[in-house]
């Protein structure tokens, strides 16, 4: 009775050593392909070192190839934390029991909405000048770059059919292809962030260099606002690591 007393508290002992040496020291944290890979890397990196410094725990980053390469690694597990658009947040919720953690708020506005911009010397100032004319979108998942300009299309313009109003359309796969897109002329319009309701301040001050190519973009339509952005983890995720959710919740704050 004594051996097997001993036996199974020496398991007991040896599976919680198991458990203290499984204890994780690394996170994995998926980004959309909303920008240049270069920066996104750039910038994981900068917040890794910050976060291991607050916490010892490593930051890896992941960069999905699109929205819905982002979802799936969350669904799959092999991400821990993502940034997800709102609607990528919907169907992450959907597919991969996703939890928000945080909603990113931009130069103190909590919304942020969608433009459709052009070059100024295209002549293009407001959405009937767009007929039969090139448009890019980001990806088919992208709320700004695609799924809520195109419905604003359909529900305050009364275009029923979007692909016979353009004459061509484009997925740039990313915010700043699209700028550039727009800025080289190889498409007459795009859709693509802004971070007020009069389109003061958007992906082109950010993706264009100075002020002067800047000045070459012009502002056909802007949205209505749009939730902000969210960073998210899934549910199983916290229930087994809610000591390291909270954390990185309160680091991020």
């Amino acid at each position: 009775m004594k051996i097997r007393s001993t036996v199974a508290i020496l398991a007991c002992l040896f599976s919680l050593g198991l458990r203290a040496e499984a204890k994780k020291t690394e996170v994995i944290m998926g980004f959309n392909p909303a920008e240049n890979v270069d920066a996104v890397e750039a910038n994981g990196k900068a917040f890794s070192d910050f976060y291991e410094k607050k916490t010892g725990l490593k930051v890896k980053t992941f960069i999905a190839s699109d929205y819905t390469a982002l979802i799936e690694a969350m669904r799959a597990g092999r991400i821990d934390f993502a940034w997800l658009p709102p609607f990528s947040f919907i169907k992450a919720e959907q597919l991969a029991d996703a939890k928000v953690l945080l909603k990113a708020v931009r130069k103190g506005r909590a919304s942020y909405y969608s433009c459709i911009i052009s070059r100024s010397d295209k002549g293009i100032k407001k959405i009937t000048d767009l007929k039969g004319k090139n448009m890019a979108w980001v990806d088919p998942s992208s709320t700004t770059g695609h799924i809520f300009p195109k419905a604003n299309l359909m529900s305050k313009f009364k275009i029923a059919d979007p692909d016979k109003f353009f004459g061509r359309q484009i997925f740039a796969g990313s915010h700043d292809s699209l700028v550039l897109a727009v800025y080289n002329g190889t498409v007459d319009a795009g859709a693509t962030f802004c971070n007020d309701p009069k389109g003061e301040d958007g992906a082109w001050h950010q993706f264009l260099k100075t002020p002067e190519e800047q000045k070459k973009i012009t502002v056909v339509y802007v949205s209505d606002p749009i939730t902000g952005d969210t960073m998210a983890t899934t549910n199983k995720f916290y229930k087994e690591n809610s000591a390291i959710v909270d954390e990185m919740t309160k680091t991020l704050i």
